[in-house]
């Protein structure tokens, strides 16, 4: 028999198996009908006439499904119908798409009778494959259709890999003549995202007040996951104040996009990706909520953006920790009183309010992760997927630890839970990770867009944070630690290359565990230990020392990704559940500030801050506290009711005894109050060295004075209480809320922070 009539006998056997499966799909009223719009992944290897086999490994794109809802054949064996709509997968030197003639029908059949799978799946497909650089203009068919089959255990069928490995499959071109084969064909069938902009804002730890860089620009990173840079004309970036409906004013615009990606593999240079840059340098952006866009202009698929709404100031009002650097952990004795020094830049009318609170680091803190490899995914893109991978167990985490759902394709608890290597597969389509890497915008943007896929509750917050210092360490720490969120972090590698150009090697990682160090009274250091997806390394170990390279820049002493030295540790990625059960993120909120207080911290003083780059002073009393590391935060509320915050990094050690402990010293000041919380009166303890007048005054949150408890009353050395009972000056009851006692004494000035409930 010809080829040819091969060929117009394989038409016959299509058309009536498309009949059939028409008739399948569309006849019954009992089968409901879905379309899902799914991402297909191919490798293939294809034998092309006078070159010889040649492998293409990343051919991906979106695909049109329909397909009935589960129904039992006559044997009680579990049937599904399914046929392919529409298809479109490329790379750069390959295009493959559904041939317009005959369909592609499919079906899946559970192995044992019932509704329980895993199932048989199939699909018969007939392709449109085009080589522009072999046969350019050219549209190679096969006429006999690829017998596709995997194993599945849900529908829609994602994470299944369909596979052919038999004959080879004849490819021709529109003559009729053949050119080319089929050897193997393997596709996955993944989550589809539709393409998305994505905005971020770097801003003052835990609040929404934008930070400047050294040239006092604010920065806003950006990125449009599921079309390639390449694909990018430009990306605008403009702001309008917050609430206006009118149109947003221009203000950068990138035409580069190029930027470093954490990859593992692949050294990418410096650049900066898309990104705008706004200088607040004048009026009207001083003290305002703003919001700032960017859109991406991609002309083979439209305009895309997305908004972030941020607190501009030329002078923001971020407190500053005075005499204890950024660089160093402090170290204090404890049974000891110290002044904490501090100050406001910011312009201020009117007093706002500073308190102090700490919170102890304990001795070591671990939380099991899901350990998944990255080179185990099964993609074209698994040696440079440490991005997806790290937050694919970050999620496992949260799905083992009260979100199961997460765990769920698309949030359905009534369907298997995915794997960790499921959840990898999906991430980098959502986080648009190529071959290249993954861009840090595009982590956040994936994280939150599974997070919506997955129907989770609202409320999660994504946001990405550099780590230059010991002091951005403690933020690190603190926000594993104290909030039970998680944690992904960034190593990076530097190494020059030929020419003197500067390559970045970046890998993304989940910190799993740190541990605290303790080599004499006054030192101290820390070993940390992660989720390493290469190879899905442990979590229990902590065996990397932080260090510093000679720049200072904390590091990981032992792991290096190069093997040119110790990786730097260069920001983190937080992961954060809803708090209370869910509310608005912080990239919907107006408000640029967040609560005083946290659980688990201790409140150490309270004052009033004077704002204007004037030295204001609050006072830890160290007795109570046992020896170890700490963090210390600074808070304050200037006079418009804007909270921000700084934190440190502080050692409390066992004082020296030069001191007779039988006469320990008498200090002034507040001990504290008790009970607190209360309700309905409070004891407040003090101590006074010397003989000497006392004042003590009760003020609310806004720094106004509600009670005058001693007012310059003669008192002798030594350790004294007096009672609040919850009255103000003209003896009314005050409400529930956060009260300040200062105390003024011997020259020295103390404060106690108090809360009402009634």
């Amino acid at each position: 028999m010809s080829d040819r009539k091969c060929a117009s006998l394989f038409r016959l056997v299509i058309i009536l198996l498309a009949i059939f499966t028409v008739i399948s799909l569309c006849s019954s009223d009992t089968f409901a009908q879905n379309e899902a719009k799914v991402m297909k992944r191919v490798r293939c290897v294809i034998d092309i006439s006078g070159l010889g086999p040649v492998e293409f490994t990343n051919i991906s794109g979106p695909c049109d499904l329909v397909y009935t809802d589960p129904y039992l054949d006559p044997d009680d064996y579990v049937m599904i119908d399914t046929e392919i709509l529409a298809m479109d997968l490329m790379d750069d030197i390959i295009f493959v798409r559904l041939n317009p003639g005959p369909v592609s029908p499919g079906n899946c059949t559970s192995l044992t009778p019932g509704i329980d799978f895993p199932a048989e799946s199939f699909f018969d497909v007939m392709y449109e494959v085009e080589l522009p650089d072999h046969f350019p203009g050219e549209l190679l068919i096969n006429y006999e259709p690829m017998h596709l089959t995997s194993i599945i255990d849900q529908y829609p069928p994602y994470f299944s890999s369909y596979v052919y490995f038999d004959h080879p499959i004849l490819l021709y071109n529109e003559g009729g003549t053949e050119v080319a084969a089929i050897l193997e064909w393997e596709e996955q069938i993944l989550p589809w995202y539709e393409p998305e902009a994505h905005i971020m804002c770097t801003t003052a730890y835990k609040s929404e007040v934008a930070m400047l860089n050294d040239l006092g620009q604010i920065e806003f990173p950006a990125s449009l996951n599921g079309i390639d840079d390449a694909d990018i004309e430009y990306a605008e970036f403009g702001h309008r104040p917050f609430g206006d409906t009118g149109p947003f004013t221009p203000f950068y615009t990138d035409f580069s996009g190029e930027g470093t990606r954490a990859s593992t593999i692949n050294p990418m240079g410096t650049g900066d990706g898309w990104c705008g840059y706004f200088e607040p340098g004048s009026e009207p952006f001083e003290e305002q909520v703003w919001e700032c866009r960017v859109g991406f202009s991609a002309p083979e698929h439209g305009f895309f953006w997305d908004t972030v709404h941020v607190y501009v100031d030329p002078t923001p009002p971020i407190p500053t920790f005075t005499g204890h650097d950024r660089d160093s952990i402090g170290v204090f004795e404890v049974d000891s009183f110290f002044d904490i020094t501090y100050k406001l830049d910011d312009g201020m009318t009117g007093p706002g309010v500073a308190e102090i609170q700490a919170f102890p680091l304990i001795q070591s803190f671990a939380r099991p992760l899901t350990t998944i490899d990255q080179l185990g995914l099964g993609t074209p893109l698994d040696e440079a997927s440490c991005g997806p991978t790290s937050a694919a167990s970050c999620l496992k985490y949260f799905a083992d630890n009260g979100y199961p759902a997460l765990d769920n394709p698309g949030g359905d608890e009534n369907k298997p839970n995915q794997s960790g290597e499921d959840i990898a597969r999906e991430l980098q389509g959502a986080m648009g990770t190529d071959s290249t890497g993954t861009k840090n915008a595009g982590m956040v943007s994936g994280i939150k867009k599974y997070l919506e896929e997955h129907k989770a509750a609202t409320g999660w917050e994504v946001s990405s944070h550099p780590v230059d210092n010991d002091t951005d360490l403690a933020a690190m720490f603190r926000e594993m630690e104290a909030d039970s969120e998680d944690v992904l972090v960034c190593l990076q590698d530097t190494s020059t290359s030929g020419g003197g150009k500067i390559d970045t090697m970046g890998h993304w990682v989940t910190l799993g565990s740190r541990e605290q160090i303790k080599h004499s009274a006054d030192s101290t250091s820390q070993k940390i230990d992660f989720m390493d997806p290469w190879e899905g390394g442990s979590t229990a170990d902590n065996k990397y020392d932080v260090g510093e390279d000679e720049n200072g820049k904390p590091t990981t002493e032992g792991y290096n990704l190069d093997g040119a030295g110790n990786a730097r540790i260069v920001g983190y990625i937080k992961v954060s559940p809803p708090k209370s059960g869910g509310g608005g993120g912080s990239r919907s909120s107006r408000a640029p500030g967040s609560p005083s207080f946290d659980p688990g911290w201790i409140p150490i003083d309270a004052g009033m801050v004077t704002g204007n780059g004037i030295e204001d002073t609050l006072h830890w009393d160290t007795s109570g506290f046992v020896p170890g590391l700490y963090l210390l935060e600074v808070i304050t509320t200037d006079d418009q009711g804007f909270t921000c915050r700084d934190l440190r990094m502080c050692l409390l050690i066992d004082p020296s005894t030069d001191a007779d402990p039988e006469t320990p010293e008498i200090k002034t000041g507040l001990h504290g109050t008790y009970p607190n919380p209360f309700n309905p009166t409070t004891t407040i303890v003090y101590s006074i060295e010397r003989d000497g007048p006392v004042t003590m005054a009760i003020y609310d949150i806004a720094g106004r004075r509600v009670r005058l408890l001693m007012d310059g009353k003669m008192t002798e050395a030594g350790r004294h209480t007096i009672t609040w009972d919850g009255f103000d000056n003209n003896g009314r009851r005050v409400s529930s809320g956060v009260y300040f006692c200062r105390f003024f004494g011997a020259e020295q000035t103390s404060s106690s922070k108090m809360i009402l409930l009634r």
